[in-house]
């Protein structure tokens, strides 16, 4: 495992210290602001022209067409327009299957909560592709997270500024019941010992609940999803990749966060080894999320 007195590469910083031989462990960090665009100029151009296509071209063909590369964007803005279509009762009935086949394809938090209000649709091929869709999905998209988490460290002192729930998205190949809590425990255990953060309890992480607990003691309220991606081991070295996505309490998007980890010297995969990475990824996306809110 991955250990204190192990030498850290950080291609982001220049902290340094001394650890096991062979073994160089790379991270690299692409960080976006709160109030910043969540992703990159070029992306976020491409979105907002496909958006715009599916609300406001007059040939359906072309509505369907920009539904279907909204949901291969892998962009986040692009679930309220989808969402926005497929509720959409006067839209062409191709073009609302092609959003909620989009929404099963993007993967991204708030698209299996939109696809669920759109179960009893009344065309009888959207409520097919819905469910379609959320059987694809699966695993994949994020639930709140679910396990209850016994922190070694007594909350932070402090009045309470904000209120966050937290859910976890499992795309790295091993059971949720083996990432899930690994990932939870870091990010809940961190904002509580901070103490101007207020961990949303378990159960009560939906918009609704959250809102009235923002109202009720005037609190700005987040939701964070992180998602583990696929674990990858490639020429001996293994490679571990998160991101955070931020959202108010109401699923607004507000930005999103990445992290990269790499270590070399793997001859076999090592959960041990992909455990303290994952770890190390989750605390440090948790303390960039914190800096943005003091």
């Amino acid at each position: 495992m991955l250990r204190s007195r192990d030498s850290i590469d950080y291609v982001t910083t220049t902290r340094e210290a001394s650890w096991r031989p062979r073994r160089v462990l790379i991270a690299t960090l692409a960080v976006v602001g709160l109030l910043a665009s969540p992703i990159t100029h070029a992306q976020s151009s491409k979105t907002s022209f496909l958006a715009d296509q599916l609300k406001n071209n007059p040939d359906f063909r072309v509505r369907v067409d920009a539904a279907l590369k909204l949901g291969t964007s892998d962009d986040a803005a692009g679930i309220k327009p989808l969402c926005t279509c497929l509720a959409d009762q006067s839209e062409t009935e191709a073009v609302r299957v092609a959003c909620a086949a989009a929404l099963g394809k993007l993967k991204k938090p708030g698209g299996d909560e939109c696809l669920k209000k759109n179960e009893k649709d009344s065309s009888a091929k959207v409520r097919e592709q819905v469910a379609t869709s959320i059987k694809a999905l699966g695993g994949g998209t994020a639930g709140a997270a679910t396990g209850t988490v016994k922190c070694k460290d007594p909350p932070g002192s402090g009045k309470p500024k904000y209120y966050v729930g937290v859910g976890i998205s499992n795309k790295s190949g091993r059971p949720d019941t083996d990432i899930k809590p690994l990932v939870e425990s870091q990010v809940v255990c961190k904002l509580q010992s901070m103490g101007r953060f207020r961990m949303a309890p378990d159960g009560e992480t939906d918009p609704k609940k959250m809102g009235a607990a923002v109202s009720k003691d005037k609190l700005d309220g987040y939701f964070l999803t992180l998602s583990v991606e696929p674990i990858k081991y490639d020429g001996g070295s293994l490679k571990v990749s998160m991101k955070l996505t931020i959202m108010t309490h109401a699923r607004e998007l507000k930005g999103e966060l990445g992290k990269s980890l790499s270590v070399g010297g793997f001859s076999s995969p090592s959960k041990p080894d992909e455990d303290d990475l994952i770890k190390m990824a989750a605390e440090k996306l948790v303390n960039d999320f914190a800096g943005l809110k003091p």
